[in-house]
């Protein structure tokens, strides 16, 4: 199984990316969401996920600043 989180401050995106990966990537399994850059930072240190799904333009910074911490 191949853990993943999704940062995307959009809810509708978080979700539909969501529905996608279970209807078509069954391999795949949602360990947690984050709605910011700051909570994304935390749930991944929490969590330690094999992949990222991340939004590049959020408010305060974007994905290119997670990338680089």
């Amino acid at each position: 199984m191949i853990r993943a989180i999704i940062i995307d401050d959009e809810k509708k995106s978080r979700e539909v990316l969501t529905g996608l990966l279970n209807m078509f990537c069954k391999q795949v399994e949602i360990i947690a969401e984050a709605d910011s850059v700051k909570t994304g930072l935390e749930v991944l240190s929490k969590h330690k996920p094999d992949v990222i799904f991340l939004d590049i333009q959020m408010p305060g910074m974007d994905g290119f600043d997670v990338i680089s911490r």
